[in-house]
């Protein structure tokens, strides 16, 4: 699988379907995430350089010395943020997309309900005009049946 980047989440399209997410919310909420990851990769990047400089050999003329239990212990709590940032950030996703999910599938069944209604009641009337042509038909038939005896009748008239 491709390494997510910033990039990527920007770039990504998706397909358009019918009744699908919202685009405009979609976007808003990659370029969010977009903005964090940034934020993220900054702050990344400075705890290195930070690592980077402490780690560094002392010039010549100093001795080197190994960071103070204070630095060390400052840069473990950094690293825990970051951590729990990042935990914090994968769990608000999460519960945004589920969200999302939950309200597109509430409204699809809603809307599936009331295509069924609508097609129950499309269906009685159907089917009560169905009952009303077959009435017809019969009084036609009625008709034209006491039409025919009734020349029949005057046939014998003449």
């Amino acid at each position: 699988m491709e390494r997510i980047t910033v990039d990527l989440i920007s770039s990504k399209e998706f397909t358009i379907e019918n009744r699908g997410y919202s685009r405009q919310e979609v976007d808003e909420f990659l370029d969010d995430v977009c903005d964090e990851m940034e934020r993220m990769e900054k702050e990344i990047q400075d705890l290195r350089q930070k690592n980077t400089a402490v780690r560094e050999p002392a010039p010549a003329a100093a001795a080197p010395s190994a960071p103070t239990a204070g630095e060390e212990s400052r840069f473990r709590e950094i690293l825990e943020m970051a951590a729990q940032v990042k935990e914090d950030t994968i769990r608000k996703a999460k519960e945004d997309a589920e969200a999302i999910r939950a309200k597109a599938e509430a409204e699809a069944t809603e809307r599936l309900d009331g295509l069924n209604e609508e097609k129950e009641a499309l269906t009685a009337q159907v089917t009560q005009l169905k009952e009303t042509a077959a009435s017809y038909r019969k009084q036609f038939e009625a008709l034209l049946q006491a039409q025919q005896e009734a020349l029949e009748k005057a046939a014998d008239l003449f």
